[in-house]
């Protein structure tokens, strides 16, 4: 089952071109490496002091190889330029990917109807 999240994220004001830096390598390496990523779009606020990153994943394995390849890359620097505000998972992950994103205490949405 498809798992779809918005983390959304404030970051300091004049962060955004350092950001901006990180996203676009971010983006990249995903894209390559990650197959099953349906979705991987970035949004910050007018002021530059909010950021939502709005993803996509086929299914419970291509959640956590994106955790691991996060944490692996990206998760020292990004997390030193953003702090997680608000974590919202839509679907329904398994166990697996569920620990993989438990760090930042999602609020999981299940579908409403099958």
């Amino acid at each position: 089952m498809a798992i779809t999240w918005i983390l959304e994220t404030t970051l300091d004001p004049g962060r955004a071109d350092e950001l901006r830096a990180l996203a676009a390598d971010m983006s990249a390496s995903t894209r390559a490496n990650e197959p099953g990523c349906t979705l991987y779009e970035w949004f910050i606020s007018e002021d530059g002091t909010r950021c939502h990153i709005l993803e996509g994943y086929a299914d419970d394995e291509a959640v956590v190889t994106h955790v691991k390849n996060l944490n692996a890359q990206f998760a020292r620097q990004l997390f030193g330029i953003v702090r997680p505000a608000r974590f919202v998972v839509y679907g329904s992950p398994g166990e697996e990917a569920r620990n993989a994103i438990h760090a930042l205490q999602p609020v999981y949405m299940p579908p409403l109807m099958d």
